[in-house]
């Protein structure tokens, strides 16, 4: 998660009310900031991602004065009009096609308050911008500026400029090549060949999105306007970054400006401040907390967390703030309720004469891992999320492959796993250096597809080791899942079958009553080279859900 210092002293001059560390550490933990470390007069914590307006000083703040009274109610950034204008290229739309803009006046930055405008931006552009490829944000000095703006796509060696903090033009080309946030971010833009560059009215290049921006432009202490572009794939996220920005900025002293964008024949002013409009009821709140509370209370709650909040038709009306881009569903404003009276709710002990016991899949688990570690094998723990190119290489060629996520946060994660033996295969391969022999064993899940379920996938638990080595064999591991089949009390036949990915003649499918539940043998060199593995490798993997052991009760 995102991780903020906070310091009680700044704190607590943006809340209007003196507090001590400890009642910070207090107040942060009530709105869901986990804290880590109290140190003088330094608060270290990590918040929740969902709440990029958490990022900063003055965002915490503006949550802190509702919760404690000051200033309730919703909040709200007026936002007057200006001359700015940022006018778009058709070129940009091949490679990022969409822009926003602000102007904000009236700003006096500490070297404090330049490190964490930073930090703001930074946490943006991986929470809302998905490290960048959704959004990207360039903040500059607007006494640098010359209007009117242009957003244009240029080839990539086509235009110099001084990058931040460098001595000397380059061209785009070259930053992607030398600089190591061209060397970071430059997959985003390469394969279109285009660099998308904000240019001021005499050309000057302002920033290179999502890679980095002018020196020409550059925001120090002495600077007290700034105009702020954000660049992107994603309307709604680069609209809610511009909206957090300048909410933190507006806190900060700043006046907020909008900007027009002219995008062919479209025009509209930035950034977009409206406020949304949600319709609740009681009853929702109400049973998602498991209290009764009135209209009036509910109400109440809700505008101490800095919503407009109102009774409409027996309806509770919630006006929510534009930088509050985490509100995705009604039960949220449940959660914020209870935020809101969190000091008045009395823990109840059930009324079931019942007790909790541990979970009859968790107690088949830590059977196979004490069975596992007994034999001699070394636990790991892979994710579910995997790389679906890795995982192709070992599965079968007519396998229906791995599902897929629609919209994953990374290249590297992007499927989920249907098997456990390819992460294992690669930790070997992190492991060629260490010594011999090495036998690893997970316990996990995997998913599958299942048409027969709403969500057409079901999760399956497996075990699956491997054992490496100069004179690993099928024989070895026979001698250790027969161990495993004789403590789970079920019998596991083999029948020689061969797969693709293991050795033919060497393979054989694992059956209990009949019914396929695995497979093991000697891993086949095509594969093992494929992930790096140097030394002969046996494998076994089981499908524990298939051995019946949860419905008969052992």
């Amino acid at each position: 998660m995102p991780a903020i210092s906070i310091k009680a002293k700044k704190l607590s001059s943006l809340v209007g009310k003196e507090l001590s560390p400890e009642e910070v550490a207090e107040l942060l933990a009530v709105i869901g900031i986990s804290v880590e470390e109290v140190t003088g007069d330094e608060v270290k914590a990590e918040y929740n991602p969902n709440r990029p307006d958490f990022a900063s000083h003055a965002g915490i703040a503006r949550t802190l004065r509702g919760l404690l009274g000051i200033e309730v109610g919703l909040y709200r950034v007026k936002a007057r009009s200006s001359k700015w204008k940022v006018l778009v290229d058709p070129s940009v739309k091949r490679v990022r096609p969409y822009v926003v803009g602000a102007v904000v006046k009236g700003l006096k930055f500490s070297e404090d308050d330049l490190v964490e405008l930073i930090a703001v931006q930074e946490d943006l552009h991986w929470v809302l911008g998905r490290n960048r490829r959704k959004v990207a944000i360039g903040i500059h000095d607007l006494a640098k500026v010359k209007p009117p703006v242009h957003y244009v796509a240029r080839p990539l060696g086509e235009v110099r400029f001084i990058p931040l903090h460098g001595t000397h033009p380059m061209t785009c080309s070259e930053i992607l090549e030398k600089l190591p946030t061209g060397r970071a971010y430059g997959h985003l833009v390469r394969q279109a060949g285009l660099a998308p560059l904000i240019l001021d009215g005499r050309g000057e290049v302002m920033s290179f999105p999502p890679v980095i921006n002018s020196s020409l432009t550059e925001v120090t202490t002495s600077t007290g306007d700034v105009f702020i572009d954000v660049t992107g794939t994603d309307t709604n996220a680069i609209n809610g970054a511009l909206n957090v920005l300048v909410s933190h900025l507006n806190d900060l002293g700043g006046r907020v400006f909008t900007v027009e964008i002219v995008d062919g024949r479209k025009r509209f002013k930035s950034p977009d401040l409206s406020v949304r409009e949600w319709y609740i009821d009681l009853e929702t709140v109400s049973e998602s907390l498991g209290v009764s509370l009135s209209d009036r209370e509910v109400i109440g709650a809700l505008r101490r967390m800095r919503f407009g909040a109102a009774l409409r038709r027996g309806k509770i009306v919630v006006r929510v703030p534009p930088h509050r881009t985490d509100v995705l569903h009604p039960v949220d404003f449940a959660e914020e309720v209870a935020t809101a009276i969190w000091n008045e709710l009395v823990p109840v002990v059930p009324t079931t004469h019942g007790f909790g016991s541990v979970h009859q899949r968790s107690r088949v688990e830590e059977v196979l891992r004490s069975v596992m570690i007994g034999l001699g094998f070394t636990e790991v723990v892979n994710t579910v999320l995997v790389n679906s190119i890795n995982l192709m290489r070992f599965l079968p060629q007519d396998s229906s492959g791995p599902v897929r996520l629609l919209n994953p946060a990374s290249a590297e994660y992007n499927s989920l796993r249907t098997t456990l033996i390819p992460g294992l295969l690669a930790n070997l391969a992190l492991n060629k250096h260490n010594p011999f022999p090495q036998r690893l064993f997970e316990v996990g899940d995997v998913v599958l597809y299942d048409e027969s379920k709403p969500e057409m996938t079901k999760r399956a638990l497996r075990l699956a080791f491997v054992t490496s080595h100069s004179q690993a064999s099928y024989t070895e591991v026979k001698s250790f899942y027969e161990e495993v089949s004789r403590f789970l009390r079920v019998k596991l036949v083999p029948v020689e079958k061969d797969y693709p990915f293991l050795v033919e003649g060497r393979a054989v499918a694992l059956t209990s009553s009949g019914v396929e539940v695995g497979f093991a043998g000697e891993v086949h060199p095509t594969v093992l080279e494929e992930f790096g593995v140097e030394m002969p490798t046996a494998a076994v993997e089981l499908d524990v859900d298939s051995l019946g052991l949860f419905a008969d009760g052992r």
